[in-house]
């Protein structure tokens, strides 16, 4: 038997992950603890979005070195460590992080081998989460999206559907301990696709099959609301938590053709405007990249005045940050505002003006 922790950085897929390694650990027979102190191996579920989520890690590395006399190795596992596997940076690594503490890279494709080699997720589900009320059910991973600006699709490109039988399975589980608000995760759930079940068909069955449940929708983008989805929301509007992220990245249309997005600054205004008469009581919340390379600081101004305008219940505001591989990084280098904290902290003006602190607790797992 060994000790270990977990620590999770990045989005709902990664902690619903977390979770499902916690619970594989002690099926194996083996024990998760609370503190890293007490843990001879530290796992570290990592992102690599920004270079913000590259700094925590090895930020947290650095604490359990200089903190815990007891873990003997870390398991850095997922997309940081496929980032740095695909673009052959271990050395670049260790330089970095400045300290001697054995550290094994384990991308993706092998997060759990370090429980089971013959693990595999897609037949796997979890019985229980650390909420009272939510709980994350991943129905999906990959993305092909290939967005300009993002990393993920060339660390997680892999469309995989997870099979409804397993979906209902993990929802049973989680149903008989308590759990009555699911929340649906993945890199993007609108890509679900299983024995040509889509997402809103999946949705529907979850909602006739558990009728107990609520259900609440992980990040969709501004395509995703086709005719289909919205006749499901009219249908089903008040078994579905009222909440929607949608990310927007930019507010000017030419940076957001730069970006690869498929829609217009006025499409998704559109969306806005159909989704609150749909759902008069909705809650909206959106990605905004602060300081892409065409945003110039004429054009942030405008960038500022839109979403001021537009009135979402909050905006996760995070400056551009150039990825390895990238189309944004083959045509712009390593690019970077030097005032893009700045026009974060500008734009988080907006975020106390339209009660950011009320809606997220409102939407937060708890």
């Amino acid at each position: 038997m060994k000790k270990y922790f977990i620590r999770t950085f990045g989005c709902k897929t990664n902690q619903y992950e977390s979770q499902l390694m916690k619970e594989l650990l002690v099926l194996e027979g083996n024990e998760v603890v609370e503190n890293y102190c007490d843990a001879e191996c530290v796992v570290i579920n990592s992102c690599a979005v920004t270079q913000a989520a590259e700094r925590d890690v090895y930020k947290f590395i650095r604490r359990v070195y200089n903190e815990s006399k007891r873990t003997k190795k870390i398991l850095l596992v997922g997309c940081y460590a496929e980032y740095i596997n695909k673009n052959s940076l271990t050395k670049e690594f260790f330089k970095r992080l400045s300290v001697e503490i054995p550290v094994e890279f384990i991308g993706n494709d092998e997060k759990y081998s370090f429980i089971n080699h013959q693990i595999s997720e897609i037949s796997c589900h979890i019985s229980r989460f650390f909420g009272h009320k939510r709980a994350y059910v991943k129905v999906q991973d990959g993305c092909n999206n290939f967005c300009s600006y993002c990393v993920v699709p060339y660390l997680r490109n892999k469309l995989i559907s997870k099979p409804k039988d397993i979906i209902f399975k993990e929802i049973d589980s989680l149903c008989r301990c308590g759990y009555d608000e699911i929340y649906l995760v993945g890199t993007n759930i609108a890509k679900y696709n299983f024995d040509n079940t889509d997402l809103v068909e999946l949705s529907q069955e979850i909602l006739k099959n558990f009728p107990q449940v609520t259900l609440i929708f992980s990040s969709l983008n501004p395509s995703d609301f086709n005719e289909k989805f919205f006749s499901f929301l009219k249908e089903y509007k008040d078994k579905i938590f009222p909440h929607f992220h949608i990310p927007l990245q930019s507010p000017l249309n030419e940076i957001l053709e730069d970006m690869g997005r498929n829609y217009t600054y006025e499409d998704f205004v559109n969306l806005v405007d159909r989704l609150r008469k749909t759902i008069p009581y909705v809650i909206i919340s959106s990605d905004i990249i602060v300081g892409y390379p065409l945003e110039t600081k004429e054009k942030f101004k405008v960038v500022f005045e839109r979403l001021k305008n537009l009135n979402l219940n909050w905006y996760h505001i995070f400056p551009y940050s150039p990825r390895l591989r990238t189309p944004a990084y083959k045509k712009y280098g390593s690019f970077f505002w030097g005032d893009a904290k700045l026009r974060v902290r500008e734009l988080n003006l907006i975020n106390h003006m339209v009660g950011e602190s009320y809606f997220k607790n409102l939407c937060k797992v708890k």
